[in-house]
């Protein structure tokens, strides 16, 4: 996705904002906040201090840190002023910040952990955001990555096609506020590489450990990198 569409981006989900939660449980089954307490198990075996969720939306990732364990200090970075009105809404405490994945205000080696949900599949180029996670991240700081991508058995990859190109139209036209956002969604899916190809991005971006694990035969996929 080259930079210039990131603008379109935004505005699609400064719309989507208000009802972007309700949306991600109906359209996932509710799988959705399975597949976010997965994320969070994952990066907290390391007993971070010091977390980052990029592409943090309306701060539910935040928001669960925050529920399972105390102390930590979190900062929560997103493009879209809508999501991020949705989150101090939500909690007003939070320390939220305005920005692109690619491009952080932050300096070098200064996380222990960060996580992606769902935001990883937006970034302008997938490369520099693993380039960027790394150097803001403190020596064996994990990167935990939550993404949609298609199965990698062929019936059900099909399956997810037509759900993709079929139900999920049908279902954002009742009750999401703009279509193109949706649709949007389901090419930016069906163009992601591969969790392979994703693997050979983190090793790319030399971080010294890397890893994947499926989520309902992978719907979606959880990335590690270790730096």
């Amino acid at each position: 996705m080259a930079l210039e569409e990131s603008k379109i981006l935004e505005n699609y989900f400064d719309e989507i904002a208000p009802n972007y939660e309700l949306m991600n449980s109906l359209l996932s089954l509710n799988l959705d906040k399975i597949w976010r307490q997965r994320l969070l198990k994952e990066t907290l075996k390391n007993h971070p201090i010091k977390v980052l969720d990029i592409a943090c939306g309306t701060c539910d990732i935040l928001r669960l840190f925050l529920s399972k364990q105390s102390g930590l200090e979190i900062f929560g970075l997103d493009l879209s002023f809508g999501m991020l009105n949705q989150g101090k809404l939500r909690d007003k405490k939070l320390n939220l910040i305005r920005g692109n994945g690619i491009h952080t205000p932050f300096s070098d080696d200064c996380f222990d952990a960060i996580t992606i949900a769902f935001g990883f599949r937006n970034m302008p180029n997938y490369l520099d955001f693993l380039i960027e996670a790394k150097r803001i991240l403190r020596p064996n700081g994990k990167l935990t990555i939550l993404e949609l991508t298609q199965p990698q058995n062929p019936l059900l990859r099909i399956g997810n096609t037509i759900y993709l190109k079929s139900v999920l139209p049908f279902i954002s036209s009742f009750f999401g506020k703009n279509q193109e956002a949706y649709d949007y969604l389901a090419r930016s899916i069906q163009a992601f590489p591969n969790q392979k190809e994703v693997l050979n991005l983190f090793s790319q971006a030399k971080f010294s450990k890397s890893s994947y694990s499926l989520n309902q035969f992978g719907i979606t996929t959880q990335f590690v990198g270790i730096k």
